[in-house]
């Protein structure tokens, strides 16, 4: 009876508070309220808990202080017996701050309930992608995917490139070559992953000159927040690479998770496996009154699997028997070789080969059996010996380490990035154009960034962001790719042979570097209660190398020289700016309308660039009771990259300075349908059309010689349909995703190479006991079409067999507090599988196919200390 007329008494207060108190004018100053508060709740005055703080939380509190003000709510409405209040005061704690962590001054019964709300509360999360502002992931204008910590942790990734597997709408081709990982996102099939965007707390990861996203084994874990993927044109609110989406990775605040009485966190793993593969990764954490410093760090290395068990990268001796036809020529082709080497004048009576005549004319030129064991001999100078004083073998050794320290401060946040790879560029080609020991055929890079974030709440209805950074990214002089000249290429021919002359090696080491300066200012503004505003100007000054600085013998910034001559010479100035605004306007409770436009300039130097380009969005959210409706248009671009335009390289002999930028115009429709608690459905359908999409075409120079050239090949229409569902019962959660994609060439009217046609993923997460979890994904690819009948690609294999794969890891947390032990197995049913190579993937000089891993197995440490 007590606490009945308790309760009636406190609905008379805040009555009375919000009526009398409130008009009076109470002061709400966050260093007075906040403690007195708290006191009111040891001492047990309950009703003055809710008197002081409940006016405050409406306006005049940061969010740090509405956090503790909530948790005071919570913990006095537990200490009436108010349950439900106090479960609505969690909730609204955790929207402001999902990160946040009870302290030890808290309650048990506190503690029960925000962990429980916690842990199975529906994942609405607040997102910022979209539209560059904090919103519910279920009603923003764009599909979106979210993984957690949470996720990270339980599926027991080991990179970041593995959680790209788990995703709807990619097809991946992971070849171990100069780029680790090709992925095509919603069916677009690209030279390199420079169609989409990829942010580490809005500084861009993608490459100065080549745009592409250097996704590998060097990006930390240890410091991810949340990892949100947009799917679809984002060049709204981003500009120019964001053709395809963004990933945009959310790294910890840490002057929000660290409470006071923690003042130190640690968190992090180690962990060893198959291939001699270990990594070390972690973060460091610590917090005073007004900062928090922390430094992130990993170290990874592995021996990669050995593919030399495959004949593309078999370097052994060779036998006589793998010569074959090889240096056969029939036809004009024997008759023109023979006139043009004088053969039968110098050799005209070599047991090395044979002439077959047509009507006393040269019709075809034949390696005899003793010719093929004499081109063997002599090709194992190259292959059974040494290049530069190193064994020629199979060698795609990886070394990676990243290291960044941040400094937080109330409004201010200070980000130092640095970052290197040193990765086999091999596996991306075969033995008929390249050879390999440890120190030939490296790809090494090194990017570096300084990030100044500053962020200003002026007032509940005005926040101001700036964004400086200033990026070098950079091609290490390390970097070489080997070719040579043999016979087994064919490099060599007959008449080498009979002059007895021995296979030759030589090495190109490649150079580049280029910096940019980027500053983006922008403004949240919330005019009205059912009217939000966002814009920005996005300015980028950049200083790009158009061609990679080669050398023949090492040190290329140095003795190099660029790999082709440019006008105005090898280095351009690039000056960018973007305009852009987004409103979001609430007509009513149900129906939300989105409308947005960016104005993009590009410079280069004086005279060149693409000019201005403009590109909307525009976008309705229709919810009601379990459903939420979207209809989607936008619209976005991409700039041909600056290597793309001037790069050149042995096999791309011709640049392209007059590319012009890439369109598309997308129209997306989603559902989401929660049906019951535990249950929920998503299922978005789009159509892409796409103009001047550029990609590699074969071009006939002067001499008469074929090169490769980037150049605007056609339009493209690609639809698809991507699902994906998430059930939770008691200790079980199950999710999946399915995606369907249709690509066609609109110029030939093919089907686009190596995309699928449909494919799935199942995971299942199983708590078997506090402390015991285990985790299945399985994925499913169907058949890849590729080569001939198909547009992208010259691949001799015309299809690749459709696969199913299984993932597995096994987590016992807390053996000691806050230390827990992992096993994870990828591909736990050792299936032998290929993915299409990439680019031209003709097998000469591309790779037709990658062997993907085989069952390989890491244990290992898991550490959260505080």
């Amino acid at each position: 009876m007590m606490k009945i007329i308790q309760l009636i008494k406190w609905g008379i207060l805040v009555g009375a508070c919000l009526q009398a108190t409130c008009s009076m004018g109470q002061i709400c100053d966050e260093t007075v309220s906040i403690p007195e508060a708290e006191k009111k709740y040891t001492t047990g005055n309950f009703d003055e808990v809710f008197q002081i703080l409940l006016p405050c939380l409406k306006t005049d509190f940061s969010p740090t202080a509405k956090v503790q003000a909530y948790k005071i709510l919570a913990m006095a409405h537990l200490a009436m017996d108010s349950s439900a209040r106090a479960a609505e005061s969690i909730q609204s704690l955790l929207a402001i701050n999902p990160n946040f962590d009870p302290d030890f001054a808290a309650s048990p019964q506190f503690k029960d309930m925000f962990q429980r709300i916690k842990d199975s509360q529906e994942r609405i999360i607040q997102i910022t992608s979209v539209s560059k502002r904090a919103e519910n992931v279920l009603k923003v204008p764009a599909t979106v995917i979210v993984i957690t910590e949470k996720d990270f942790v339980r599926r027991g990734y080991q990179n970041l490139e593995q959680l790209l597997h788990d995703l709807s709408g990619f097809d991946i081709a992971k070849g171990n070559g100069p780029g680790y990982s090709n992925f095509y996102t919603r069916g677009y099939r690209s030279t390199s992953n420079d169609r989409m965007l990829m942010l580490i707390d809005g500084v861009e990861e993608n490459d100065l000159a080549s745009d592409n996203i250097p996704i590998s084994r060097q990006y930390t874990l240890s410091d991810i927040d949340r990892v949100e993927v947009v799917y679809g044109p984002a060049s709204t609110l981003y500009g120019n690479n964001a053709f395809m989406g963004v990933i945009n990775i959310i790294t910890k605040k840490y002057r929000e998770i660290i409470d006071g009485n923690n003042k130190v966190r640690f968190n992090g793993q180690i962990k060893s496996g198959t291939w001699k593969t270990r990594y070390a990764d972690g973060t460091v954490a610590v917090k005073t009154k007004d900062v928090a410093i922390s430094v992130t760090g990993r170290f990874f290395e592995s021996n990669e699997m050995n593919l030399s068990k495959y004949p593309e990268w078999n370097y052994d001796a060779r036998n006589p028997a793998a010569y074959g036809t090889r240096l056969d020529k029939t036809g004009t082709d024997a008759l023109n070789y023979i006139n043009s080497t004088q053969l039968l004048t110098k050799f005209p009576n070599s047991d090395l080969f044979n002439v077959e005549f047509t009507n006393g004319v040269p019709s075809a030129l034949r390696l005899t059996p003793k010719g093929a064991e004499k081109a063997a001999e002599l090709d194992n100078r190259l292959f059974n010996g040494n290049a530069l004083d190193k064994p020629v073998q199979f060698n795609d050794y990886s070394k990676n380490w990243y290291m960044k320290t941040k400094i937080e401060f109330k409004e201010l946040t200070i980000a130092i990035t640095n970052w290197k790879t040193d990765e086999g560029a091999v596996p991306w080609y075969t033995n008929l154009s390249r050879i390999n020991t440890a120190d030939l055929g490296r790809w090494i890079t090194y990017y570096r960034s300084f990030a100044v974030t500053y962020n200003k709440v002026i007032n509940d209805k005005f926040q101001i962001i700036n964004l400086s950074s200033y990026r070098l990214h950079e091609i290490d002089g390390g970097t070489n790719l080997p070719s040579y000249r043999g016979y087994y290429n064919a490099r060599l021919g007959i008449a080498d042979l009979a002059a007895g002359t021995g296979p030759t090696f030589s090495t190109t080491y490649n150079y580049r570097v280029s910096n940019q300066f980027r500053n983006e200012f922008r403004a949240l503004w919330s005019p009205l209660l059912n009217l939000d505003v966002n814009g920005g100007v996005e300015y980028r000054n950049s200083i790009i190398q158009g061609n990679y600085v080669t050398s023949g013998t090492g040190n290329p910034e140095e003795q190099g020289f660029p790999a082709d001559t440019l006008r105005g010479g090898n280095n351009f100035r690039v000056f960018d700016i973007g305009i852009y605004a987004q409103a979001t306007y609430r007509y009513s409770e149900s129906l939300s309308l989105v409308g947005g436009l960016r104005v993009d300039n590009n410079r280069v130097r004086n005279n060149g660039g693409y000019g201005m380009v403009a590109n909307p969005r525009l976008s309705a959210i229709y919810s009601k009771g379990s459903f939420i409706l979207k209809a989607i248009y936008a619209e976005a671009f991409k700039d041909a990259s600056y290597l793309q335009k001037y790069g050149t390289t042995a096999e791309r002999r011709l640049n392209n300075p007059t590319l012009q930028p890439e369109k598309v115009r997308n129209m997306e429709f989603s559902l989401y349908y929660k049906p019951i608690k535990d249950l929920n459905i998503t299922v978005a359908a789009y159509r892409a059309n796409y103009s001047n999409a550029v990609g590699l075409a074969s071009v006939v120079l002067e001499n008469g010689t074929k090169t490769n050239q980037f150049q605007g090949i056609g339009r493209q229409r690609i639809w698809g349909l991507q699902a994906e569902v998430n059930y939770q019962w008691e200790k079980l959660n199950v999710w999946s995703n399915f995606t369907y994609t249709n690509p066609l060439d609109l110029t030939s009217n093919l089907r686009i190479s190596d995309i699928a046609d449909f494919s799935f993923n199942i995971g299942a997460n199983y708590q078997f006991t506090k402390s015991l979890r285990l985790n299945i994904t399985s994925h499913y690819v169907g058949a890849r079409k590729t080569g001939a009948g198909t547009s992208g690609s010259r691949n001799p294999i015309q299809l690749f067999d459709p696969y199913f794969i299984m993932d597995g890891a096994l987590t016992y947390h807390d053996v000691i507090k806050g230390v827990s032990l992992q096993v994870t197995s990828y591909n736990l049913l050792n299936k032998e599988y290929f993915v299409p190579g990439i680019r031209e993937a003709d097998n000469i000089v591309g790779a037709s196919r990658f062997p993907q891993e085989k069952r390989n197995i890491s244990m290992g440490i898991l550490f959260e200390i505080k």
